[in-house]
This record gives C-alpha cells, sequence and structure tokens, in this order.
C-alpha cells in the first residue's frame, strides 16, 4: 500500500521521490527550500531527492453506442471523470484506463491472431 505525507517547504508540481545519498548532477534535491540539481555538497550524505509530478495523460475512445439526440438537432452532453465536459457528440465516449488496451490496440492484436496482418 502506497502512502503520502506532506513535506513542508516542498514547492508545489513537486513530489518527494526518495531520502538518499544523491547521484551528482543527476538527482534534483530539496535543500534550504530550494530544488536544485545535486553537485556535491561537501556537508550531505542522505538527502531528499524529488522530481517533477508529470502532467496527467487521458486517452478518450469513442465507442459503438450512439448518443441520445434531442428533438432540435443537439446530441446530450457526456460528463466524464475528471472534468471533462464532452458537447454534441454523436457517439458515447469514455475514458480509458491507463493499463487498457485502446480500441485500435484490440483490432491488432485480433487481426495478428487471425494471421490478416504480420507482426
Amino acid at each position: 500500500m502506497k502512502h503520502e505525507i506532506a513535506i513542508e517547504g516542498l514547492p508545489e508540481g513537486r513530489r518527494a521521490v526518495a531520502y538518499r545519498i544523491a547521484l551528482c548532477g543527476v538527482d534534483h534535491v530539496l535543500r534550504n527550500g530550494k530544488v536544485t540539481i545535486y553537485n556535491g555538497f561537501s556537508d550531505d550524505e542522505n538527502l531528499l531527492i524529488v522530481e517533477k509530478i508529470p502532467p496527467r495523460r487521458i486517452v478518450l475512445e469513442e465507442t459503438e453506442k450512439n448518443n441520445f439526440k434531442y428533438t432540435n438537432g443537439f446530441y446530450a452532453n457526456q460528463v466524464l471523470g475528471g472534468g471533462i465536459h464532452i458537447v454534441d457528440q454523436p457517439r458515447i465516449w469514455r475514458v480509458v484506463d491507463g493499463n487498457e488496451a485502446t480500441f485500435r490496440d484490440r483490432v491488432r492484436e485480433d487481426l495478428i491472431k487471425n494471421k490478416v496482418i504480420v507482426k
């Protein structure tokens, strides 16, 4: 189970990765309230190693299901997780889980399996 703790003075957009001996010229460390690339300070052994929080990536997939169409000709709005709002689309969309293959990937795997195409 993963737990996160709040670290006072950690700049926004950064997260703590480890508390260990830093690699010179590689690791970003929090020192004196600032994030810097470790360059071999002589007085420190273990340091708080930090990294930028990567931007969130969301993959949307259009499904085969038709969306509800109102009498005025517009399609129903779709509200997905993460604040995604899809307006006036004829098909239903869904968020693809990070571990899940997209429809295109599934079709490609099926074509390879049935020897329609070669990998």
